[in-house]
């Protein structure tokens, strides 16, 4: 990896169906911090293991029964219902959980969650929007984004080339917009740069961090070009090669407008292409992976010495 591509993606500074679940692990991970956008974009997006969500709906099930219970035991085991693909049962599960503890914004954000990950767009926007009535800023008001990408799906579902014309975040798509805000000169006016809402970082990162939307070529190229607004471009570079990979028709376009301004402001004068760069992407994306096999791998040890309070936090 080029110096200057490594050490950009390191240092820069932060202050849908591809919905995020809410469970005891969100709770502890919830807070993105600098590091995690620049792992996110790199690969380093943990996810439990299936074994994980089995020993975890074996640990948790009986709790459920208990006098005493906390509702969010009841997310745990819907989460890890719906982690294994068992949509019914994880809903099954919410319904107990509202019926015992009635009106609680996790149980709506989740069921719009499971709603979102099966395909039902409209019942997952009815849930999503009782959620965020509730409770308009937990998940760092993630969940507006997320009912924003539920509803440009849907919009692309009536209209296959809307892909071309817009994306879910209302940021211009033309690529060669998308670069002059790295122009210290051009980033001197205001007025032809969008506001971005300041935790649209963080909500679109969430969303793949803790949903699935590492899947989602609209989200990818979403957050690369607001990456690319906000004028990290070595991050945006990463961002837009997932868009790329997972089929998005623009983000090549994209890529190479920021390569244009790469070049422009390369101290060393080094020779880069988007091709040539992609080779060197790809491969710090399958450390990234690498990296992840071997947490899962911790965990799951763990869970297999017994250590089920240690891992689940309960």
């Amino acid at each position: 990896m080029s110096a200057l591509l490594l050490s950009a993606a390191l240092l820069l500074p932060f202050h849908p169906a591809d919905a995020c679940l809410w469970d005891n692990d969100t709770l502890q991970e919830e807070s993105l911090n600098h590091r995690d956008v620049a792992d996110v974009v790199r690969g380093r997006i943990f996810k439990h293991s299936p074994a994980f969500y089995e020993k975890k709906l074996a640990y948790t099930l009986p709790m459920l029964e208990r006098p005493d219970v906390r509702p969010e035991r009841f997310d745990d085991v819907a989460v890890a219902y719906e982690k294994l693909g068992r949509i019914p049962e994880a809903l099954a599960t919410m319904e107990a959980k509202e019926k015992r503890f009635p009106g609680l914004y996790t149980t709506q954000a989740n069921v719009g969650t499971f709603h979102a990950h099966a395909g039902d767009f409209p019942r997952a926007l009815e849930h999503l929007r009782r959620a965020i009535a509730i409770n308009p800023d937990a998940h760092f008001g993630r969940e507006k984004y997320q009912v924003r990408a539920i509803e440009y799906l849907m919009r692309l579902k009536e209209d296959p080339t809307l892909v071309q014309k817009e994306e879910f975040l209302g940021l211009p798509i033309d690529a060669g917009r998308a670069a002059f805000v790295l122009s210290e000169k051009r980033r001197a006016n205001p007025g032809e740069r969008p506001e971005l809402p300041k935790d649209v970082l963080e909500g679109l990162v969430g969303m793949i961090r803790f949903g699935s939307g590492e899947k989602s070529p609209h989200l990818w190229f979403s957050l690369g070009n607001a990456l690319a607004w906000h004028g990290h471009k070595h991050l945006a570079l990463r961002a837009l090669r997932q868009a790329e990979l997972h089929g998005h028709s623009l983000a090549a376009d994209h890529a190479a407008g920021l390569m244009r301004v790469v070049r422009k402001y390369n101290p060393d004068g080094e020779d880069l292409t988007w091709k040539g760069v992609c080779v060197e992407l790809d491969a710090e994306w399958k450390q990234g992976q690498a990296w992840v096999a071997r947490e899962q791998r911790k965990e799951d040890a763990l869970l297999a010495k017994g250590k089920q309070k240690q891992v689940f936090g309960y």
